[in-house]
């Protein structure tokens, strides 16, 4: 790979383009059409999951690979893993850090993401626009792309949520006994739903829990 600007395999879910950022973005660009013009019948249609390595791209890049791998039928989405970074989303560099435990009847509301160092407990509400990351227990209400943003998350180290949204999608748990979680957990949209996930073995389908939604 380190020689290479571009690989593509398949996988269960679609294909995976790994894209080496510290190789020139046209040549990068140019090696994923040929393989794709080469290998048409087997690659075209479906889902394309894209991962950097060593960089990150702007948004004028990643519209030319959404646009190029269009040609082969295919949408181009990022793939679900923690160290993937294509370029900053909306509402990212605006970060409101709360050190405290968010009790029952609070409200927090913030354009932005939000970071919670304690816990959120049951009857409280947490909405950003960007990600909802609580390093804690969560055990209230999230509410993460509260204006649409469906690329957004909720993480935390207990989640326990009364309720989960994403965009406009929600998501509550199962009736009758709860999982208690027994490590950090991210949940976010993947194929039409809210998906829960450990934080650090994602894409792992042993591990995966799904949410009961509405």
């Amino acid at each position: 790979m380190a020689n290479e600007p571009v690989l593509i395999k398949g996988t269960r879910e679609g294909v995976t383009i790994v894209l080496n950022k510290s190789q020139d973005f046209e040549k990068a660009k140019n090696t994923i059409y040929k393989k794709l013009k080469n290998s048409k019948d087997f690659f075209a249609g479906g889902t394309a999951y894209l991962k950097i390595n060593d960089g990150e791209l702007n948004k004028e890049e990643y519209s030319t690979l959404k646009k190029l791998l269009l040609d082969f039928d295919m949408n181009l989405q990022e793939a679900s893993s923690p160290k993937t970074l294509i370029f900053p989303k909306p509402n990212r560099s605006r970060v409101l850090l709360l050190k405290k435990t968010i009790r029952s009847g609070q409200k927090i509301s913030y354009n932005g993401t939000v970071v919670i160092v304690g816990d959120v407990n049951p009857g409280s509400e947490i909405i950003a626009t960007g990600d909802i990351l609580i390093m804690g227990n969560l055990r209230g209400l999230a509410h993460a792309g509260a204006k649409g943003d469906k690329t957004s998350i909720v993480a935390a180290f207990r989640l326990q949520p009364t309720q989960i949204r994403i965009a406009n999608y929600i998501s509550r748990p199962p009736e009758g006994k709860k999982e208690v979680p027994q490590f950090p957990e991210i949940a976010r949209l993947k194929e039409r739903g809210i998906v829960i996930e450990p934080y650090n073995v994602l894409n792992t389908d042993i591990y995966k829990r799904k949410t009961g939604g509405d």
